[in-house]
């Protein structure tokens, strides 16, 4: 009885919290841009009341043109000067840039500068840590894997430079590997199986690998 009572709360909890955070989002949106669409709309249909969800409606429609803008050279460009506008407010840039970061790190783009997972040694010997493959570099006629670890979630972790073969590229896809950080572990495989040698980004260096310390002899 006493199990089968704590399998349904954690069974409802994320269902009651999920359908709260959903409820909370679409009333501030909606609070937030509805008045402007009444305006118009009692302007072009005197009379006419506020129609719940008019709010959300515009700013799922502005998000959607700013996206579109973001993907487009004039737009890239824009955004980036009023980017540098905002840096040079002194106090609200720190808020800005913090949140930016945030946000950054969770964007499709960024994901996608993600190659591969790999297991690394840190930040101990014998011990291990789950990190993202971003590059590969030279240093000294040595090819160096460049791996991101996140300490905190996804957003903040540390850059490593580790020799190539003493990481570990694990069967594991980029979706997967970021589900299993968030649930901090609770979403990890019964086995962790590693990637055949001679596959993937591991196989030899492209022309095009960065040096990591150019002109700097070893």
């Amino acid at each position: 009885m006493k199990k089968s009572f704590l399998t349904g709360i954690f069974v409802l909890v994320p269902l009651v919290v999920s359908v709260a955070l959903l409820l909370w989002f679409f009333e501030k949106v909606d609070g937030l841009f509805s008045p402007v669409l009444d305006g118009v709309v009692r302007t072009l249909l005197p009379g006419t009341d506020h129609i719940p969800g008019t709010g959300i409606l515009a700013g799922l429609i502005i998000i959607l043109l700013l996206g579109t803008l973001a993907r487009n050279v004039v737009g890239k460009r824009l955004l980036d000067a009023l980017d540098r506008l905002i840096q040079r407010i002194p106090g609200y840039r720190t808020v800005y840039s913090t949140i930016k970061q945030l946000t950054n790190a969770f964007s499709p783009e960024s994901t996608k500068s993600f190659k591969e997972v790999l297991l690394v040694e840190y930040p101990k010997e014998r011990s291990y840590a789950l990190g993202f493959r971003t590059m590969t570099v030279e240093e000294g006629g040595r090819r160096l894997v460049v791996v991101y670890v996140p300490t905190n979630n996804l957003y903040l972790g540390e850059v490593l430079f580790l020799p190539e073969e003493t990481v570990i590229r694990l069967e594991m896809s980029i979706e997967q590997a970021v589900r299993l950080l968030m649930s901090g572990g609770i979403a990890a495989p019964q086995e962790l199986k590693k990637v055949p040698v001679g596959e993937g980004p591991s196989a030899p260096l492209e022309e095009h690998t960065p040096t990591l310390f150019p002109g700097v002899e070893p």
